[in-house]
């Protein structure tokens, strides 16, 4: 039987700025994929979301025109992807991941429920404003507010699977339980919960390594800001105490 999932190659490249795929070629890619069978198809990309309405009134604020263009010409391919993704056969499926930011776009969120994207991660991480300065995600909602943006997804055809981090220097012994009520209050149809990791080329491992250099923690000789050369077995699963 033929896998029923398959992960396309990304839609965007990150540099020092995002350079978008043209629907030409994802769509030419998608059609041979339907050829050989694959109904099932997830868009592989940091955010489908490239161009928040904030990003448009922000370069309109600036009053960069040359800026506001390529904003504009970037959500009009993306809208054109969808609409060519609408034309292809009915019992195609697509999934993708999308930050907090697209539920205020409904048009976008319709655009996608056209295009038959059933679902999407999206990256909650924290449930409280404190949390999400932790995550430097202070411009994502918390509390009822963020229950009713998530709903909003769900209202326009679009399926959550939430993702929520666990360990950051702001989680106490409550956070657990208000993490998972406010998932099920929000009405989100899959949750993941993650651990809190230092991933390399981001702020925390960048203050996690230095923090070691003093006194560098060791596993078989290894380490612990390199877990990635751990063996597997031996590979701790928490890299840093949490404060509490």
């Amino acid at each position: 039987m033929r896998q029923a999932l398959l992960i396309l190659l990304r839609l965007a490249y990150r540099w020092t700025e995002t350079r978008q795929r043209a629907s030409d070629g994802v769509i030419a890619e998608i059609v041979q994929l339907r050829r050989q069978g694959f109904r099932f198809i997830a868009l592989a990309d940091d955010n489908f979301y490239p161009v928040t309405l904030t990003d448009l009134k922000l370069a309109e604020r600036q009053n960069n025109p040359a800026r506001l263009a390529q904003l504009q010409e970037t959500r009009a391919e993306r809208f054109t992807l969808m609409a060519r993704l609408a034309e292809l056969p009915k019992d195609m499926v697509f999934f993708t991941q999308i930050t907090m930011e697209a539920a205020e776009d409904t048009a976008f969120l319709d655009a996608m429920r056209k295009a038959r994207i059933r679902g999407a991660l999206v990256g909650v991480e924290a449930v409280t404003a404190e949390g999400l300065k932790a995550v430097y995600k202070d411009f994502n909602l918390s509390g009822d507010n963020l229950v009713k943006q998530l709903q909003t997804f769900r209202d326009h055809g679009v399926h959550v699977l939430g993702s929520f981090i666990f360990g950051l220097p702001t989680d106490k012994p409550d956070t657990f339980a208000a993490t998972a009520a406010l998932a099920q209050k929000a009405g989100v149809t899959f949750a993941q919960f993650v651990m809190m990791t230092p991933f390399p080329g981001t702020v925390d491992f960048e203050r996690w390594e230095k923090a070691e250099q003093a006194n560098p923690t060791l596993v078989d000789g290894i380490p612990i800001s390199r877990y990635w050369l751990i063996p597997a077995a031996r590979r701790p699963k928490m890299f840093t105490p949490h404060p509490a």
